[in-house]
């Protein structure tokens, strides 16, 4: 019976985590001004290619989304639309 306890308690210790993180970028998404829709519309305007993975964050305080493109040279770039005014950075 304690096995089955532990077992128990250590998934749900293990899975914690995972769900801390959906919440926190569930609620950056809920005070951006920016939809992730248009947040990849800008960083394709800023790198032309194709988006391959976004997300939302954290960078130097302000949130963004960070958008990964593999740009017309088949190379990977990363562009960070900020998430209140949609003005785009690329990670060189």
């Amino acid at each position: 019976m304690k096995k089955v306890m532990a077992i128990a308690l250590m998934s749900a210790l293990l899975t914690s985590p995972a769900w801390a993180l959906f919440e926190t970028n569930k609620q950056l998404a809920a005070t951006a001004s920016v939809t992730l829709e248009d947040a990849v519309r800008h960083a394709l305007k800023a790198v032309p290619g194709k988006a391959v993975e976004a997300e939302i964050g954290k960078e130097d305080g302000r949130t963004v989304y960070e958008v990964e493109i593999i740009d017309i040279n088949n190379k990977t770039q990363k562009v960070y639309v900020d998430a209140q005014s949609g003005q785009t950075k690329i990670d060189r």
